[in-house]
């Protein structure tokens, strides 16, 4: 008898069996003498068949010759062990754990793993705190926090001994140092709102650093090689020095979801992480990570992140794939081969089961190769298995609709669809495959796949049934305004619960940690922020920030601010497209606010053929009478420095005017209103004009120093000539990084270059116009070292010409300096983030000390406000409320007219704009342009109810 073969790993058939065929007949001969020699003698056979066998078998088998080592096969084992465990969809029906009696059974173990356990502040006693968990609402809760997790929520009032006993109590069941009352923080919060931290998951910080080095960006390998890449890890690029972590949980951000980008195909593993800054408790990468410190005895399991990506993104690099069909094709061909892995994985581990419980401790002679586990598949295979989290950057439906194909055909599930613009035109198709969307509230049209996104998006999920979560996608958008998605979805008809649970519970559970996050209940991390005001209300910030109990943030106590008044009813009558009056009236108004100097309660106003004839108390009403029920009116908003009807989707040239030269600025061509097209289906002009932006003034696109002279048109008009308001409106020169180019490659060329320009203009060029005065010159920089060259420089050599900064992210820094020379800001964007380093010098509004708007204004400098997105124009009004959020902290320097006349007359003024065309201020014999809104104006959840545009009359225009 030969020995049989040694096992392999691919697929074998069962050896056959061998049947024994006995004559019944010579049993019925036999006497038991006869039987009995016959057992004998098989028994022998089978103790000579194993001798031969164990003869042939070495006592020690080199690996890779015959059999594998001892060490390789236990190996395989464990790995066989580790292949199971719950799936996803079990995790999230079994999150919820049931409530026991005495302290709570979890340990944080990222608290006792990483701090030293006399720290002063071990226990936290929150006291008449509104608690907005994730899930609900409810008053006057007490909260005791300590050791890293939530030890009571309780409507019963918790004294400061009972808080210490509970602290204590929890100690001794863990076996933890036991505390004194000293050791115990009692905070008051009167009435505001305490919540769960906020957790984002989709986010690049840590991998996009600021101040956006180039050095530092690691957030895509995009070599050819990696452009399935599902192998890279973002542990082993992350900074966890980003001057960025503080900030973000400066905005209650406790816990994000760090991600590759979506430069390629599959990005690779992503990894959460608590946002407790580096700085402050000399965190290193591993140390940040969510899971750091769980060991598996009682924990959850540790739940992996990949990033997969279709659409644009991944098919737009210089090789393949160039298309949808090749990046299909890819993705599958990938999956395949790890599926092929997987399989021979399996293969494997029921041989190996069967060698083992056939020969004990010498299974391992008969496989002759090693458990098979090629680490390019390795995260592959986790996703196969259930046990990696799949989020998928894809915009468009019919590319969601590709991955679900994917998902069926190689097994895998999907957590969420990230940006999703079009996710709701396949909502019931994302319910039944229990998929989410994590969207942007609003943040659109960039490039074509964005192009279809619509703010009702998230109520339309919603009511099918798919979870919804907002995420940031920092720095795209800051991480630190979070929250502002959130506030965003409400003021566009989202239910307030549905739109929290969306920073906080439904990510926390997406990304497979609802069992310890986005909740504020008894065992959960100790990961809670305290409200200045409603998290949902306009400028909300946190006063205090703790994560894993220990405090990240902590800021002055500010007054509450008092709460916004709710709607009026809406305008009556309504009209059912923009209408032509001659003569209409709009009355009760409850606040007019025409100017600077008038502002007029209780009023009415009358317009007749397009112009303003009276406004007050005592005007009579005529030709068609709109009664805006106590609403407000305000002067139509000015977007300025933007290209509004000059480019509709960034990414797509065929839809944008292109891009000029210095030298073209300097021939004295470039000129918006050259280019600028208006009417038609441009949803960014609709944009801008439902939200009540009746004026903008477009700024060419140049490629370097030199941008060109704007035009101001009308956002609302159908034909190009009844457009133009001031067809030539500013010249626009960039200093700094951005305006660096082949006419003026560094800062210091580009200052030569502009005296050169200022002190003997080319005969042609616009500068002639701009030294005698009769065209402002808009400079757009930000560091206040160019800011104070720049304004000697023109002084110096134009001492005729209208200055006008823009952008001014260091401008408050030489307010005093403006003030002299009377020279106006033009803040873009209002609320700057140091993502370069020449914006270093931003202030974030977040109650630590005054902002930026405020110290300008306070040195006498006229302050406007623009963005710099033109999808992002519809949220004008808002980013002016945003410069009233610390008037609670400086005792109203800043007050709601500052608001309104930021986007309106201190627009006009910067720009020299005639009070004749109406724009920017509301004024008798003037063209009326006028917006008339449901309450506030200031805060979310005012509507625009009825817009006037001369002639021209549009009730409640609705946003898509």
């Amino acid at each position: 008898m030969s020995r049989p073969p040694l096992l392999q790993t691919e697929r074998r058939e069962s050896a056959p069996t061998v049947t024994l065929h006995v004559q019944r007949g010579w049993f019925a001969r036999s006497t038991w003498t006869e039987y009995f020699i016959l057992i004998t003698a098989l028994l022998t056979l089978a103790v000579s068949v194993d001798t031969f066998w164990l003869s042939r078998a070495p006592s020690s088998e080199p690996a890779g010759t015959v059999g594998i080592s001892q060490d390789a096969f236990s190996h395989g084992l464990r790995a066989c062990d580790a292949r199971g465990g719950p799936p996803f969809s079990v995790y999230l029906s079994q999150r919820q754990r049931v409530s026991v009696s005495g302290p709570p059974s979890r340990r944080n173990r990222r608290y006792s793993s990483r701090f030293n356990t006399t720290d002063s502040s071990l226990v936290t006693l929150i006291v008449n705190a509104f608690l907005w968990d994730g899930e609900k609402r409810v008053p006057d809760m007490c909260i005791v926090a300590g050791y890293g997790v939530i030890l009571a929520v309780s409507r019963d009032s918790i004294s400061l001994s009972q808080a210490l006993d509970l602290a204590n109590e929890y100690a001794r069941f863990h076996s933890l140092p036991a505390i004194e009352a000293s050791h115990v923080e009692v905070i008051d919060v009167q009435g505001r709102v305490v919540s769960p931290g906020l957790v984002d998951m989709h986010s690049h910080a840590g991998v996009s650093s600021a101040p956006g080095f180039v050095g530092e960006m690691d957030v895509n390998e995009e070599s050819l090689e990696a452009i399935l890449g599902a192998q890279l890890r973002v542990r082993d690029a992350f900074n966890p020095n980003d001057p960025f972590i503080p900030i973000i949980a400066s905005g209650g951000v406790t816990t994000s979801l760090i991600l590759p980008g979506s430069a390629n195909l599959m990005g690779g593993e992503g990894m959460a992480i608590k946002m407790l800054s580096s700085s402050s408790k000399s965190l290193g990468v591993d140390e940040m990570n969510l899971n750091f410190g769980m060991n598996g005895e009682d924990d959850e399991p540790k739940w992996r992140y990949l990033k997969m990506a279709c659409g644009e993104n991944p098919k737009s690099g210089d090789g393949f794939p160039g298309s949808r069909l090749g990046a299909s094709w890819l993705y599958r061909q990938r999956l395949e081969e790890a599926r092929s892995t997987l399989y021979k994985q399996n293969e494997w581990c029921e041989a190996a089961d069967r060698l083992s419980s056939q020969f004990q401790d010498r299974g391992h002679f008969y496989l002759s190769e090693r458990y098979p586990e090629p680490l390019k598949d390795e995260s592959l295979v986790a996703l196969l298995r259930g046990k990696a989290l799949l989020q998928i950057h894809c915009y468009q439906a019919n590319d969601m609709e590709m991955m679900l194909r994917n998902k069926h055909e190689f097994g895998f599930n999907i957590s969420a669809f990230h940006h999703a613009t079009e996710a709701y035109l396949i909502a019931q198709r994302l319910a039944s495959e229990n998929i989410a969307a994590a969207l942007f509230a609003d943040h659109s049209i960039y490039k074509r796949e964005a192009y279809m996104h619509s703010v009702n998006a998230g109520q339309i999920l919603n009511q099918v049934g798919v979870k919804i979560a907002y995420k940031s996608d920092h720095p795209v958008t800051s991480a630190q305004d979070l929250i502002f998605e959130a506030q965003k979805a409400v003021h566009y008809g989202l239910d307030p619960d549905i739109a929290f649970a969306a920073v906080t519970s439904a990510p926390a559970d997406l990304i497979g940690a609802g069992w310890r996050i986005g909740r504020v209940k008894e065992g959960y991390d100790a990961d809670l922020v305290i409200w200045d005001r409603p998290p949902l209300q306009l400028g909300a910030r946190p006063i205090r920030v703790y994560i894993d109990g220990f405090t990240a943030v902590s800021l002055p106590t500010v007054l509450q601010p008092p709460a916004p008044a709710n709607p009026v009813a809406a305008v009556t009558p309504q009209l059912a497209a923009t209408t032509s009056l001659e003569t209409f009236s709009i009355t009760n108004i409850g606040l007019l606010y025409a100017n600077e100097t008038s502002t007029f309660r209780d009023a009415r106003l009358v317009v007749e053929k397009g112009i303003v004839t009276c406004m007050g108390q005592s005007c009579q009403i005529r030709g068609e009478a709109f009664d805006l029920n106590g609403g407000v009116v305000i002067p139509g908003l000015i977007a300025s420095g933007v290209s509004i009807g000059l480019r509709e989707i960034s990414s797509e040239q065929s839809t944008n005017d292109g891009q000029s030269s210095s030298q073209d600025v300097l021939d004295g061509v470039v000129r918006a209103k050259d280019g600028l097209r208006v009417g038609g289906n441009s949803k960014a002009l609709q944009f801008a004009f439902r939200s009540g932006v009746l004026t903008a003034i477009s700024v060419p696109d140049g490629e370097g120093m030199l941008d060109g002279i704007s035009v101001t048109f009308r956002t609302g008009a159908e034909g190009y000539s009844s457009a133009i308001i001031q067809s030539d409106t500013a010249l626009h020169v960039n200093i700094g990084n951005s305006g660096k180019e082949l006419f003026a490659q560094s800062i210091s060329t580009q200052f030569g270059r502009l005296r050169s320009l200022l002190g003997s203009p080319p005969e042609s060029s616009p500068f002639v116009n701009v030294v005698n005065g009769k065209l402002p010159l808009v400079v757009t920089l930000h560091d206040p070292s160019d800011i104070t060259k720049l304004v000697y420089l023109v002084k110096e050599t134009a001492p005729k010409s209208r200055l006008v900064i823009r952008g001014g992210s260091g401008a408050w820094a030489v307010a005093d300096l403006l003030a002299q020379f009377k020279i106006p800001v033009v803040l873009s964007p209002s609320r700057c983030k140091p993502f370069s380093w020449e914006k270093q010098w931003c202030r974030s509004v977040d109650h630590q000390g005054p902002t930026a708007y405020e110290i300008l204004k306070r040195a006498g400098v006229d302050v406007a406000i623009s963005n710099d997105q033109t999808d992002a124009s519809r949220s004008l009004l808002f980013e002016a409320g945003w410069a009233t959020v610390a008037s609670s902290t400086s005792g109203g320097k800043v007050d709601i007219a500052d608001a309104i006349g930021s986007v309106t007359w201190k627009v006009a003024d910067a720009f020299g704009l005639e009070p004749s065309s109406g724009v920017g201020r509301i004024s008798v014999g003037n063209r009326a342009m006028i917006v008339g809104l449901d309450g506030g104006p200031i805060g979310f959840g005012y509507h625009v109810q009825i817009l006037a545009d001369g002639e021209f009359v549009t009730t409640n225009p609705k946003q898509e």
